[in-house]
């Protein structure tokens, strides 16, 4: 019985194709080794790469809502610290003003009237706050302020109360300012959107939106009540302690109706909070539930990559051996 065997030409065609497979699984080995990756998902995973690819779209997915959680955390924060400071400037005045009442003196009033300035330029300053590049009580016109500034807004007052001569008509024409639907507060002051920012997707069905805007009741309320020791500051009432004193005390019991309902505010942005940091712990459990599956789907075995590779490296002397005894090639010239 005869042995068939190759040819030379078949079987150098045969030595070359295997070396070639060869290097190719090098190649594989040594980038899965660097890498700690799988280099062939398709027949390597279970679920093939409709499954990797599944995960990679969730985890882009969650990469987008962590961004959007984060901004919306921002936003959030800086809106309650601007609210904390608004309150705490509020009720100084109000001690302020309960103080000078008390005193029944000019000159006492006189300073608290100047505070009362400094202290509304602050709060519209506070409510002209932004976060992000975006501004926080502008509603959903984020690239605006929310209100004129603080000059501008007592000039528009002064305007307003001229010719008023007592505290009682001071007062209401403030109020009307304030208040009025397409009065002054709604023309000039505000100037920013009646819609709220939002909704902001946290994730999971979620949405947030900013509760508070400079053109809602309470600032309203709030701005209108330091506005009736503001317009002291600028001469109104002059030479009338009386009728001033009696402006400073409706200014007093205004104030403190305006702290209570900021209060309120504050609560509201801080259920917002509340929900924005639900929205952060539930998407970081499901992006390391991701990471985990997709770990588990591409993480190369090290040590099976290192035994393949040591098998290899076996396979690949044995080859140079019997090729550099037939063409007395250096191992060197066989790798390249």
């Amino acid at each position: 019985m005869s042995i068939p065997t190759f040819g030379d030409m078949a079987s150098t065609f045969l030595s070359r194709r295997h070396n070639t497979q060869m290097r190719q699984e090098l190649t594989r080995l040594s980038t899965e080794m660097s890498t700690g990756r799988k280099t062939d998902l398709g027949s390597s995973t279970t679920g093939g790469i409709g499954a990797v690819a599944g995960i990679e779209h969730s985890l882009k997915l969650m990469a987008a809502h962590k961004q959007a959680t984060t901004e919306a955390r921002l936003m959030a924060d800086t809106t309650q610290v601007a609210l904390t400071t608004i309150h705490t400037q509020a009720l100084d005045l109000s001690n302020g003003l309960i103080a000078a009442r008390s005193a029944n003196n000019a000159t006492l009033l006189q300073t608290t009237a100047v505070d009362a300035e400094q202290k509304f330029a602050s709060i519209i300053s506070k409510l002209n706050t932004d976060a992000g590049g975006r501004s926080l009580f502008a509603g959903s016109a984020t690239d605006q302020p929310a209100l004129a500034d603080a000059d501008t807004i007592i000039g528009e007052l002064m305007t307003a109360i001229a010719g008023e001569v007592t505290a009682t008509g001071i007062a209401a024409q403030i109020d009307d300012w304030f208040n009025t639907p397409g009065g002054g507060f709604e023309t000039l002051g505000y100037l920013g959107a009646d819609e709220s920012y939002g909704p902001i997707r946290l994730g999971n069905g979620e949405t947030a939106t900013l509760p508070v805007r400079a053109n809602d009741d309470e600032i309203r309320g709030l701005l209108s009540a330091v506005a009736k020791t503001v317009v002291l500051a600028q001469g109104a009432l002059n030479g009338d302690l009386d009728q001033q004193q009696t402006l400073a005390e409706m200014s007093s019991n205004a104030l403190l109706g305006a702290i209570d309902r900021t209060t309120l505010l504050q609560a509201r942005v801080g259920a917002v909070e509340a929900r924005i940091e639900n929205a952060v712990a539930h998407n970081t459990a499901e992006q390391q539930a991701l990471e985990l599956s997709y770990n588990n789907l591409t993480a190369a075995d090290p040590y099976e990559t290192a035994t393949r590779l040591e098998q290899l490296y076996g396979q690949m002397e044995a080859m140079y051996m019997t090729t550099a005894r037939l063409s007395k090639l250096s191992f060197t010239d066989y790798m390249r």
